[in-house]
């Protein structure tokens, strides 16, 4: 029994003892070879893919700098977009404007493009609004007179859902006839607050061309 017991322990002992145990050399290879590869991996295909570096070629022909480009691509705005870059407080550069020809089929394709002419009788002494509701950046055309006198008028806009009162005047003046445009700069109702300080009714007649409800 003591000697079954002693060849278990002799066992163990030689199982232990069998453990390879590399040699500086041999470890000093290894790391070598691991720098190299790593070498290789970072030329051929890391430099490629992530920053479009590709000195050996093989990057170009795996189609990996094609994942760096578009990385690129991706994070600079399109030409379209630039339109209007403002580079600082007191300068703007303009990359690139539509042509007149883009301008107008835009202008074309606006869904929901209307134009309508009405009459609005302003009382003698009173004033009366009159307003669309557009939504924002859109076109508004318009053109409006009076049949005689001219009238104070404020061309202004409020934006949807505000409860504080606020609005943004675009024209403040008296005449007795006007031509012009409008883009809206936020959503909301736009149009025009007329005052009659004479002694008699005067008719405003409107024409309006854009995308936009009669809110009246």
């Amino acid at each position: 029994m003591k000697n079954q017991t002693n060849n278990q322990a002799t066992d163990t002992i030689s199982s232990t003892i069998s453990v390879p145990v590399h040699s500086n050399a041999t470890l000093l290879k290894a790391s070598i070879v691991a720098t190299v590869i790593a070498a290789v991996v970072l030329v051929t295909a890391i430099l490629p893919a992530e920053y479009n570096i590709d000195p050996t070629g093989i990057g170009k022909s795996l189609g990996l700098t094609k994942i760096a480009t578009a990385a690129t691509a991706a994070i600079i705005p399109s030409a379209k977009a630039a339109t209007n870059v403002m580079k600082s407080t007191d300068s703007i550069v303009i990359i690139n404007a539509p042509s007149v020809a883009e301008i107008k089929q835009v202008r074309a394709e606006v869904l929901g493009l209307r134009q309508d002419t009405v009459d609005i009788v302003i009382a003698a002494g009173k004033g009366l609004e009159y307003k669309l509701l557009i939504n924002e950046n859109e076109h508004l055309e318009y053109e409006w007179h009076t049949d005689g006198a001219p009238l104070y008028f404020d061309f202004h806009g409020e934006p949807q859902g505000d409860t504080t009162g606020f609005f943004e005047s675009f024209t403040i003046t008296t005449s007795d006839q006007v031509k012009g445009t409008l883009t809206t700069p936020f959503a909301g109702s736009h149009g025009w607050y007329w005052k009659n300080k004479t002694s008699a009714p005067i008719t405003v007649t409107l024409t309006t061309k854009g995308a936009y409800l009669i809110k009246g």
